[in-house]
């Protein structure tokens, strides 16, 4: 992308280092059936903690999102560790993970999952990933797409053509004022009362079946990875549906406003033109009857974390290209470029290589990723971005820029970091089961492009928060954050670290 991400690279991999040799040393294992570099080794109280043979964690998804509701549902989880005996024990996270879930919230946005992830399968240098997803949101949400969407947000008072613009505004009162009525613009087929209330919003459904192998080399800690997507796209959007919205500026009887004497009543009233379909009509988008997607990819990966889930140490860089091509049943010619950079280290343990028992796990986590978007992608597709491990939409939301809304930002160039403290300071055990407890204050900060060519340090949106994260037997991260932000302030409670 630029040589400054190079050069970000090549710190990261000497703090990476660094911070092995803090580690104890150990003789290095014999029995493997193939090369594995020792940076890949679990730590001897890792081992110690890690579960043999196999066992399911059944969990009831309890799930929020400020964009999608509160969700509900259930994931079974079935993980095999294998023998403690086996040498490949102590270098994965686990032999096989299988699960399935059903999810939905109450805003009607299901994500049913099933999902397989094999390292190492059948003893050989190959992992197996596959992903079987029905995705539904009712509730995307649409700011058009570039640099144009860093922009403020900002509103006429009580939707009121004639009123007070407001600028710097917060989302809440962004989308509570567009829920009021307005007159309609019969230029563009509005009724003679419209709401803007869905204004910024669509629905988009997606089925979607993706799958990778991953070859490992020197010692596993570089690994060639490639794979396909399969998906379809339907898109709904809300031009002209009827919503319960405020009296207007223009709801008047002997010339009062009925808003001003009855602020609780609603009427139901037509949605208005959204952003979506202006944008359509402006012919400055693609995709806005959705389609099929079907992509090739191919990345490459270097990885010393020591362990997956929940690392200590270790850095993980990787590079991928997704191409969707017409020829593969594609309804879009476009491909994709996204690159990413994961640093943990473990600062007590550098300097002491015993350190107290409330330090011995204070991790400092720092993540930074930039995607490029070429050819003639649909809308939908430029906030996707596809990485090895795991899938991310947008900047805003739960996994990049967590103090505004999920998708605010998004462009032909993306580029974002997130910055974590992950202290363990508590942990027992219950029922067999192994619980630690991490508070986690942390840092995010990003921005789109309309080109690659114009990435800079300036103009970079931020937002801050405090997380706590529960490790269930290791493998399973349970996960609280709230975050906060010039223009919102959100709360997210999933699973496992965003990074």
């Amino acid at each position: 992308m630029n040589s400054n991400f190079i050069k970000s690279a090549i710190i990261l991999a000497l703090f990476s280092n660094l911070s092995l040799l803090a580690q104890a040393v150990r003789e290095p294992r014999t029995d493997l059936p193939f090369e594995i570099d020792e940076k890949k080794r679990m730590s001897e109280k890792d081992v110690e903690k890690k579960k043999e043979g196999g066992y399911f964690t059944g969990l009831p998804l309890i799930n929020s999102d400020p964009n999608v509701g509160i969700g509900y549902g259930a994931r079974v989880i079935y993980l095999y560790n294998g023998d403690r005996k086996n040498p490949l024990f102590e270098y994965t996270p686990y032999r096989f993970r299988v699960f399935a879930q059903y999810f939905n919230t109450t805003k009607n946005a299901p994500y049913h999952w099933a999902s397989i992830d094999a390292p190492y399968i059948f003893d050989t240098k190959w992992r197996l990933r596959a992903d079987l997803i029905y995705d539904r949101n009712p509730n995307s949400l649409y700011f058009g797409i570039g640099e144009k969407t860093l922009q403020p947000l900002s509103y006429l008072e009580r939707n009121d053509p004639s009123g007070n613009l407001v600028r710097n505004a917060n989302f809440n009162d962004y989308e509570a004022n567009l829920a009021y009525r307005r007159p309609g613009d019969a230029g563009v087929g509005e009724a003679p009362f419209v709401t803007n209330s869905r204004y910024n919003r669509y629905d988009i459904e997606n089925p979607n079946f993706g799958t990778s192998g991953e070859y490992s080399f020197l010692g596993g800690t570089i690994r060639a990875v490639t794979g396909i997507r399969l998906s379809k796209q339907i898109v709904r959007t809300y031009d002209g549906k009827s919503y319960d919205s405020k009296f207007g500026a223009f709801d008047q009887i002997a010339g009062f406003p009925l808003g001003l004497f009855d602020t609780d009543r609603t009427l139901t009233t037509p949605q208005g033109e959204t952003r979506l379909t202006r944008d359509n009509n402006d012919d400055k988008i693609l995709g806005f009857k959705g389609g099929f997607v079907n992509t090739v990819r191919a990345g490459i990966v270097y990885d010393t974390r020591d362990f997956e889930p929940d690392p200590n140490r270790g850095l993980f860089l990787e590079y991928t290209h997704e191409r969707s091509s017409k020829s593969a049943g594609s309804t879009y010619d476009f491909n994709k470029n996204f690159v990413s950079g994961r640093l943990f280290v473990s600062p007590v343990t550098y300097f002491t290589k015993k350190p107290p028992e409330l330090l011995e796990k204070l991790v400092i986590a720092i993540r930074g990723g930039a995607v490029q978007t070429n050819g003639d992608a649909p809308f939908y597709e430029y906030r996707n971005m596809w990485g090895t491990e795991t899938n991310q939409s947008g900047l805003g939301g739960r996994t990049t820029i967590r103090g505004y809304k999920q998708d605010r930002f998004v462009g032909q160039t993306m580029a974002y970091a997130n910055f974590e403290i992950r202290w363990k300071f508590a942990s027992t055990d219950l029922w067999g089961q192994h619980f630690d407890f991490q508070l986690v204050p942390f840092y995010d900060v990003g921005r789109v492009w309309d080109r690659t060519a114009d990435i800079g340090l300036k103009g970079y949106k931020h937002s801050r928060g405090i997380g706590l994260r529960i490790p269930w037997n290791q493998a399973t991260v349970i996960y609280f954050d709230y975050a906060k932000s010039s223009e919102d302030s959100q709360l997210f409670v999933n699973f496992n670290h965003i990074f």
